[in-house]
């Protein structure tokens, strides 16, 4: 045997990774019962984590504010317990809170819980609730301030448009007054500063973004420590205006009043709408919302595109192909394209690479960045670079295949990269390697799927591959026509 055509195999062996069975269509071939399950065909188990991307770290005093912030745990609680250690303490709080947010009862500081803890926060929970809702229908605000970062023009515009958003689904009137007093004051504040009543009141931590009142007091406080980007202080403001108008936090991750800032809104979500109409009646002339980037146009249709530019399955289970400005679903016979942005606010169009992980998060890649939508709503501080959230992996991708166990498989032009979301580092130092480890890959793919069938599918041009994940080799290459595109 030609050693050294075997020893890159060698360091594959000792990481638990197995390469595939053909090194390349002209070498020699191994019998896959010499080596360990493959990362791609290993059985689907609750062992493999539920979100492929780095955590945030956090420091024990960071989970220990948080957790205390938010009523999980208290001092009391840690110096009473006389029988226990902190350390107990700790554990309990960590189940409480990973209870209520619907996560895995570990107790300990997992990667799921991390992202929670270090996502940026509403501070509500440090203030009181006064009454459940304001006793009249027109209110006032003030702006006292403004946020440093966002310039004011834009800051007053992204206010107003945030009440507006609130008043146009209930009975409400809401208007800015310049002078004289207001019913809602709007501030940038210290750490620690006084509201109107003089008490003192404060932001527990630099991830709290901001903190409101609710009714009759209603003020609005936003941390002047924070540097808001305008998504981030438009989708913040719409969520205290919900506190000001009378509505608590919720386990709900697709609602507006969800506590930590986990995605961006643009819109009210529905049930947040319907809450606040419990409390205010519903607006007769209700006014539709309308998508950040206007209504969809038709693009061409999808059989006479000459090339795509990735395929995935999104978190409803549709097939959808995405070619330039536009998406078009397998399901429909020779479908006119669907704008991009009509369904994915803020995404760009060229998408290079895309797939759906098991916790229904669509992830998209272009050039060097990534794009994370839950429920098609942006996750808050997207887009990041790739090499910040999936250190080891390249940029310009090809595709990006997700194995059946949570691996991913990445492939640029020639080259693959296997990243594993359990390891550390996730991709070993053995990658990139060759496609040619797979019989008979094409090389520059346009887009790969592991499909709801089972088969996995390697596409290029106008024809697609199956791939056999006995001995990971590539058939022979068919027409999208027929299996693919109903033309």
């Amino acid at each position: 045997m030609n050693l050294l055509v075997f020893a890159p195999l060698l360091g594959l062996l000792r990481i638990g990774f197995t390469v595939p069975v053909y090194i390349n269509p002209d070498s020699v071939v191994f019998k896959s019962t010499h080596l360990p399950t493959n990362v791609m065909n290993q059985e689907d188990t609750n062992k493999f984590p539920t979100d492929p991307r780095m955590p945030l770290d956090v420091t024990e005093h960071d989970v220990t504010v948080f957790l205390e912030d938010e009523g999980f745990l208290s001092k009391d609680e840690i110096v009473n317990r006389m029988d226990q250690t902190t350390d107990d303490s700790t554990t309990l709080a960590l189940k409480r809170l990973q209870q209520r947010y619907h996560l895995f009862e570990s107790g300990t500081l997992d990667d799921d819980t991390r992202r929670l803890i270090a996502a940026p926060r509403c501070g509500v929970a440090e203030l009181n609730t006064i009454d459940a809702k304001w006793t009249k229908r027109s209110l006032t605000f003030k702006i006292s301030s403004f946020p440093r970062s966002i310039a004011t023009a834009e800051a007053r515009q992204l206010i107003k448009q945030a009440f507006d958003e609130w008043t146009k689904h209930v009975q409400l009137t809401i208007t800015e007054v310049v002078r004289g007093p207001a019913d809602i004051y709007v501030s940038d504040e210290q750490e620690i500063h006084r509201n109107r009543l003089g008490q003192e009141c404060r932001f527990s931590s630099n991830t709290t973004l901001a903190h409101a009142f609710y009714p009759e007091v209603g003020d609005i406080h936003y941390n002047n420590q924070r540097t808001y980007t305008a998504d981030e202080f438009f989708s913040t403001t719409i969520h205290e205006i919900g506190h000001t108008l009378g509505l608590e936090h919720t386990t709900s991750q697709t609602s507006i009043m969800f506590p930590m800032h986990i995605r961006y809104h643009t819109e009210i979500p529905p049930e947040d709408r319907r809450a606040l109409q419990a409390l205010y009646g519903v607006r007769q002339t209700t006014v539709r919302p309308t998508s950040a980037s206007g209504p969809p146009k038709n693009g061409p249709r999808l059989c006479s595109l000459d090339r795509i530019d990735t395929i995935l399955n999104d978190a409803e289970g549709q097939t959808l192909v995405l070619a330039g400005n536009y998406y078009y679903p397998l399901s429909v016979r020779n479908p006119k394209g669907r704008r991009i942005r009509s369904k994915w606010p803020r995404l760009p169009a060229g998408i290079e690479a895309a797939f759906t992980y098991r916790n229904n998060k669509t992830f998209f890649f272009k050039h060097n960045r990534v794009w994370v939508y839950a429920d098609d709503q942006l996750e808050a501080g997207y887009p990041k670079p790739i090499a910040d959230e999936f250190p080891g992996l390249p940029n310009n991708l090809s595709t990006v295949f997700l194995t059946r166990n949570g691996s991913l498989l990445a492939i640029r032009k020639k080259q693959y990269w296997f990243y594993s979301p359990r390891m550390r580092p996730q991709v070993s130092k053995e990658f990139p390697r060759l496609v040619y480890d797979f019989k008979d890959m094409p090389t520059n793919l346009d887009a790969a799927l592991r499909h709801t069938d089972g088969q996995s599918y390697f596409f290029k041009d106008r024809s697609y591959y199956v791939m056999n994940m006995k001995n990971y080799s590539v058939g022979s290459a068919s027409p999208m026509e027929g299996r693919w595109f109903l033309c």
